[in-house]
C-alpha cells in the first residue's frame, strides 16, 4: 500500500473515532450493568409514585365535575402536584410528548430525541410491552424515560376525538384553557408521551 493510501485510511479511522465520541457525548456517558439496573429501579419507583399521586387527584376531580372539570383542575394544579413530588423524591419529574397540551410540557432537546426514538419503535409495530423504560447517564445527572400509553377508555375523555369520546363541554374547556392544544385524537393503546425523571449523580 502506498504512503498516500495509508494516510487516507488513517484519516478515515480518525473521522470515525471523532464521530463516535460525538455520538457518545450526545447520548450521555456509559453506566455499568449494576448502575443501570439501579437507575431503572429508582426511575420506576419515582414515576410510579408520580403516576399514583396524579391519578388519585384526577379521579377525585372527575367525580366532582366530570372531564371538563378535570381540564380545569389540571390547568391549575397538575404542575404544582408534579413539582411537589419532584421535591419529595429529590428529582426533576416531567410528563412530555410530541403532542403537548400545555406549552410548559414541551420536551427539551434530550427528551425530544428520546421521544422520537420511542415513537419510531411504536410506529414500527412494537407493542407497549416491547418499548421499555430506559436510562441515560450524563456528566452531572441520570435521566430516566418511560413511555406513557393510552391504557384506559377514561383517558379518551380528555385525549380522544371530539364528538366521539369527548363531550362538548370538555372540548370547550380545553379550547379555553389550552388554545394551542395538540393532545387529542388518540385511540386506546396509542403512545401518548413519556415520563422524564432526572436526578443528580
Amino acid at each position: 500500500m502506498t504512503k498516500a493510501g495509508r494516510f487516507v485510511i488513517m484519516r478515515w479511522f480518525a473521522g470515525v473515532f471523532v464521530l463516535g465520541l460525538s455520538a457518545l457525548a450526545a447520548c450521555g456517558v456509559g453506566l455499568s450493568e449494576t448502575a443501570e439496573r439501579s437507575a431503572l429501579e429508582q426511575g420506576s419507583i419515582i414515576s410510579d409514585a408520580a403516576f399514583q399521586g396524579l391519578s388519585v387527584r384526577l379521579q377525585q376531580a372527575i367525580k366532582e365535575g366530570g372531564p371538563a372539570h378535570v381540564v380545569e383542575f389540571c390547568s391549575l394544579n397538575a404542575l404544582s402536584i408534579v413539582d411537589s413530588l419532584s421535591t419529595a423524591h429529590g428529582a426533576h419529574i416531567r410528563r412530555t410528548s410530541d403532542r403537548v397540551r400545555s406549552p410548559l410540557d414541551k420536551p427539551d432537546i434530550k427528551e425530544e430525541r428520546m421521544m422520537q426514538a420511542m415513537l419510531a419503535e411504536w410506529k414500527a409495530g412494537s407493542k407497549a410491552t416491547e418499548i421499555p423504560a430506559r436510562v441515560v447517564a450524563y456528566d452531572d445527572s441520570i435521566a430516566y424515560y418511560r413511555p406513557i400509553f393510552i391504557s384506559s377508555p377514561a383517558c379518551l375523555q380528555c385525549h380522544g376525538s371530539p364528538s366521539e369520546t369527548m363531550d362538548a363541554s370538555t372540548v370547550d374547556a380545553i379550547a379555553e384553557r389550552y388554545p394551542d392544544d395538540k393532545a387529542i385524537g388518540y385511540a386506546l393503546g396509542d403512545l401518548r408521551g413519556m415520563w422524564s425523571v432526572r436526578w443528580a449523580r
